[in-house]
């Protein structure tokens, strides 16, 4: 089929883009570009990503910060503004590290620096001049200067919070914190306001998910109960002007200083049932609560991130933004699959999915995030093959979003190694998971402190498979060097992560027992079997006292130890009631088709064959049979996820 000819609009900008140069008659085009309609000048940039002689004067360009903002607000052009700015990172033309410093420079010297200026916004009522330049009423020339300053910090205000929004979407975290921690401090001269408080509202939920994302959990817990307690003060403040009947509410009356009821560190639901006497909007509180959930979520705290997963979800109405509709959708999936609520877990995330796709289409951010999150749905599910499908999807959309220099690409990578170490775990081809692996390392090198958590993650996955090929390894050789090679390298990155996990969440934490875990099995790899032994039991004491007795993780470091006192201490009583344990607690969440009974069934033979016990050798022999039939009976049913 014939390719179609290029429409002659394209004709024309590919032939200005290609004329753009260094001599004095391009430059004097090139100053004019700024002139051009917003639309067309997005296309123009965008052309000029395809030249690499053209990628300095795209710099300049980009880090006007005025041009830059008219840009990112409109949302069309936000794919394309991505592009932009990848291309320019990729070739290490450092366009956001320029557009933050430009930004953060500028904002403190003309505005946070500046006398006369916080003095006039201290004074000024934001609900007032608000109004009155919606209505586009004149001010008196003893005003003017006045409102002109209030009016210059108002802008500057939502350039800040649109900035770091944008920065934070494209992946560039750290940059993002500098331009919403400086935007915050311009907010908070403002005088305390109704509407001050909604822009600071809007503020600190952006600047949580960017601290978040990045791992700085100690900063996020303080944005949280700022948040919490600007609500409860918006909250308790409505309520007594709807109890005032001499007085008519006002929005511009200054918020109650009275202490936040809210209880962030324990989760206490108080406060869902005022939330319907609340002034703030919807869309603003369930992104909030949204954010908050993902923090918990993060810290692995999974009963908090499930409560306030589903109070964001109350406040989604058919008013609310898709954005934030799939958002939330995808957070209470996400939720729901670590309290194994598996069926709620499944509507929610196709929902999902099916939003952002209908929404955004199959190249935008949103459903390559929707995807993740599916991704980690059916890995959870026991749908290996069809999560690797689904990462590998979504990881080359990200990939074409912001090509190969950036965290959010770095990640897809490692979840999609994971996914894939799961996958060849019986066959032992760990090639493509090493790849990702190892890509997810190189990037996160050259973006985070060699010390950060992200980097932390991705060692571990590392550690995981190098243990395995190790093991392989040692079966199919006598290569004794190599193998302890790779094992003292597993050690290292397993070592490095516990450190970080105990540094950024302490000892009684999922994530920290999770390594415990981890070391346990590579301890067990090493012949070190009473060092494995201490680090299995401190993973299940840990996982038993956060998620109680039948969670997954209880019931996955079981069966870890189970294997241990089996196949190396000669334990065998203690591990048949490890075993069973192990698949009592399998059988519940899963069914009998989980792919991971089969470990549990193996050792029950194994440890039945030992001991001469021919009836129940027999017997589970003929269970693992039957679990084998069942998982190529359930495969279609396993598909359908």
């Amino acid at each position: 089929m014939a390719k179609e000819p290029a429409s002659l609009y394209n004709q024309c900008l590919l032939a200005y883009v290609k004329n753009l140069n260094h001599n004095v008659a391009s430059l004097d085009r090139i100053a004019e570009l700024r002139h051009l309609p917003t639309a067309i000048l997005a296309t123009v940039y965008e052309q000029m990503c395809n030249f690499d002689s053209l990628k300095d004067i795209l710099l300049v360009q980009l880090t006007d910060l005025e041009t830059f903002n008219r840009l990112i607000r409109q949302a069309s052009l936000k794919q394309i503004m991505f592009k932009c700015v990848q291309t320019l990172m990729t070739a290490h033309r450092m366009v956001v590290s320029e557009l933050q410093t430009n930004f953060c420079r500028s904002t403190s010297v003309y505005y946070l620096q500046n006398g006369a200026v916080t003095e006039a916004v201290r004074d000024a009522c934001l609900e007032d001049h608000a109004g009155a330049r919606q209505k586009g009423e004149e001010r008196d020339k003893g005003q003017d200067t006045s409102w002109r300053v209030v009016a210059a910090f108002v802008d500057q205000i939502d350039n800040g919070i649109r900035l770091g929004s944008f920065l934070c979407e494209s992946g560039w975290l750290e940059d993002s914190l500098h331009v919403f921690n400086i935007t915050l401090d311009m907010i908070q001269l403002l005088r305390a306001s109704y509407m001050r408080h909604l822009i600071e509202l809007n503020c600190i939920q952006k600047l949580l998910c960017a601290q978040t994302a990045f791992c700085c959990f100690k900063e996020a817990n303080v944005t949280c109960a700022q948040a919490l307690a600007i609500i409860d003060k918006l909250t308790q403040q409505h309520q007594q002007d709807l109890k005032s009947s001499s007085q008519p509410c006002s929005s511009s009356s200054s918020c109650s200083s009275r202490k936040s009821s809210h209880s962030f560190s324990s989760g206490s639901s108080h406060g869902e049932d005022v939330d319907a006497l609340s002034n703030i909007p919807n869309s603003l509180l369930a992104n909030i609560y949204q954010q908050i959930s993902v923090l918990h979520f993060y810290r692995s705290e999974y009963d908090l991130s499930y409560r306030w997963s589903i109070r964001a979800l109350k406040h989604i109405n058919k008013h609310t933004p898709d954005r934030i509709i799939v958002d939330v959708l995808r957070q209470v999936a996400k939720s729901c699959v670590v309290k194994r609520q598996f069926q709620s877990a499944s509507m929610l995330i196709k929902q999902a999915v099916c939003r952002a796709r209908n929404s955004f289409g199959t190249n935008h951010q949103k459903y390559a995030d929707a995807l993740l999150d599916y991704g980690f749905f059916l890995l959870n599910v026991d749908s290996i093959a069809n999560s690797v499908a689904v990462y590998t999807e979504a990881h080359e959309i990200l990939c074409r979003i912001f090509g190969p220099r950036n965290l959010h690409v770095a990640v897809a990578h490692e979840d999609l190694a994971y996914c894939l170490y799961v996958l060849e775990y019986s066959s032992g081809k760990f090639d493509s998971a090493t790849a990702n692996v190892e890509r997810a390392i190189d990037i996160m090198k050259e973006l985070v402190p060699s010390n950060h958590l992200m980097l932390a993650s991705a060692k571990r996955v590392k550690a995981l498979i190098l243990e395995e090929i190790a093991l392989d390894t040692m079966a199919s050789t006598i290569d004794y060097n190599r193998c302890k090679s790779l094992l003292e390298q597993s050690e290292e990155l397993h070592r490095s992560a516990l450190h970080l996990s105990l540094e950024a969440f302490g000892e009684t934490n999922v994530q920290t027992a999770k390594h415990y875990g981890n070391l346990g099995r590579l301890y067990q790899s090493m012949s070190k079997f009473d060092d494995a032994e201490q680090m299995h039991k401190r993973a299940i004491r840990i996982k038993t006292h956060i998620l109680g007795p039948y969670d997954y993780e209880v019931g996955l470091s079981i069966g870890h130890l189970a294997s241990l006192y089996n196949y190396h201490m000669q334990k065998h009583q203690e591990a048949e009631e490890l075993y069973l344990k192990s698949i009592e607690i399998s059988l519940r969440l899963f069914g009998e088709s989980y792919s991971g009974l089969e470990y549990d069934y193996r050792g029950l033979i194994h440890i039945y064959e030992y001991t001469g016990d021919q009836a129940r050798y027999d017997q589970y022999s003929n269970v693992l049979e039957e679990w084998r039939m069942l998982r190529e009976n359930n495969q279609a049913v396993r598909n359908n996820f």
